[in-house]
């Protein structure tokens, strides 16, 4: 008696340390608990997280039949649309290569996680809560819960739901890393604006002018390192044959009214070539279309720069960087559509001044002044890397209840699908 009075102690023990420390869990043949269960359904019958799309049938036979296998699948389908998106990507894809070759400048980054069907099993069986489950698949940034609460509420016209939804899945597939959420410069392209947070919240907004529906701003993420005072503008070569190889062909003195000048490299040691002695009418031929120029246009320094005085490098494979600009009457503008892709700020020298008083550059602000005031080229490191997110939101909600709609400038919304039920 006394040894299974000691088992039965044991197995007590057993189970209640199971029970505070995720240790061994007795639910069903697939791993279900009665309350893993109650609030998976639950989620499931409101949809709480936006990510049932193209699981509808699949839920439909679950009502129907209870049978744990399907809830397995149903759990572990939901926590892939939750971590990468309800959008039919592959689709998507086959409509961007159509726009590239169309001439359409276009590129869309999407940060997409490994999401484990038997890691998911075995912290269903662990005990896990199914919160717990989804929580590292949830995105990190503060606008997925607004635009999320916004859609669930409703009582929007069916052009604003589809701007709320869309851009709920859009924000699934920015950078999932929760540290790039808490200092961090966004850009929403389609609202020309750009915001900086510090610890989670906005401290510094400004009117922005994004790329041109055949340039467009590239959605992506990445940081920011160095600025650049006083840059050159190194004129890409695409950029270069379709407007500047033109214009100086059909204005004298266009080279020096522009201050630019012509080089074998972008290297501005190298010595400059006399633009009289080049032929270039031949480099606006067909051949020459997708080859390297052997010419580089570089504008120096100066109140004319397309570049203005400041220029903010985050290093991505798009060449894409915030700056100031000269054209400032274009912030005037409700659209603002009108760049090759880079980002122009309406209030460069305020981010500057801000990013130098707090402590964010490696020089101080009358540092960086006096290097202004040079109008030599010269740059400034970041003490530490700032994320930039460059986004696309249709509509975003600001957390306080209210919510904003913008044109849909290069059409994702209508080009973006749901996945559907099989």
């Amino acid at each position: 008696m006394r040894g299974i009075s000691g088992f039965l102690f044991a197995i007590f023990v057993m189970l209640m340390a199971g029970g505070c420390t995720g240790g061994p869990h007795f639910g069903d043949a697939e791993g279900w608990s009665a309350s893993q269960k109650r609030t998976f359904e639950r989620i499931l019958a409101h949809d709480e997280y936006a990510s049932l799309c193209g699981m509808e049938n699949l839920y439909t036979r679950y009502l129907r039949e209870k049978d744990t296998r399907i809830l397995s699948r149903l759990l572990t389908g939901y926590a892939r649309n939750l971590a990468n998106s309800c959008i039919d990507i592959s689709a998507f894809e086959e409509t961007q290569k159509a726009r590239r070759k169309k001439k359409i400048h276009t590129e869309y980054r999407y940060y997409l996680q490994d999401v484990s069907v038997s890691g998911i099993l075995s912290q269903l069986r662990a005990g896990k809560t199914i919160e717990e489950i989804l929580h590292p698949y949830v995105p990190a940034t503060s606008l997925f819960a607004y635009l999320l609460r916004r859609y669930r509420i409703g009582g929007m016209s069916p052009e604003q739901t589809l701007k709320v939804r869309m851009s709920l899945e859009r924000v699934k597939l920015m950078d999932p890393d929760p540290e790039k959420w808490k200092t961090f410069f966004i850009v929403n392209i389609p609202e020309f604006e750009v915001r900086f947070f510090e610890n989670s919240s906005p401290v510094l907004e400004m009117g922005v002018v994004v790329g041109q529906k055949k340039w467009q701003t590239p959605v992506f993420g990445a940081d920011m390192k160095y600025v650049v005072l006083n840059p050159t503008w190194n004129v890409p070569d695409n950029i270069a044959r379709a407007e500047e190889i033109p214009s100086l062909l059909k204005k004298p003195g266009y080279l020096r009214r522009k201050r630019m000048i012509v080089l074998r490299s972008y290297d501005l040691d190298s010595t400059p070539v006399d633009p009289r002695r080049v032929n270039w009418r031949r480099y606006l031929g067909a051949e020459w279309k997708k080859k390297e120029l052997p010419y580089k246009l570089v504008q120096l320094p100066t109140k004319g720069n397309a570049l203005g005085r400041v220029k903010f490098m985050f290093p991505n494979p798009y060449s894409v960087y915030m700056h100031d600009t000269p054209m400032k009457h274009l912030f005037k503008k409700n659209y603002r559509a009108y760049s090759h892709g880079c980002i122009r700020l309406s209030r460069p020298m305020d981010m500057l001044e801000y990013l130098a008083t707090r402590g964010y550059l490696n020089d101080d602000w009358k540092t960086v002044r006096e290097k202004l005031a040079t109008w030599k080229l010269k740059y400034v490191n970041l003490q530490k890397p700032v994320p930039v997110h460059v986004g696309y939101l249709t509509a975003y909600a600001d957390g306080r209840g209210g919510i904003r709609f913008f044109p849909d400038v290069y059409g994702y919304d209508r080009l973006m699908k749901l996945k559907k039920a099989p």
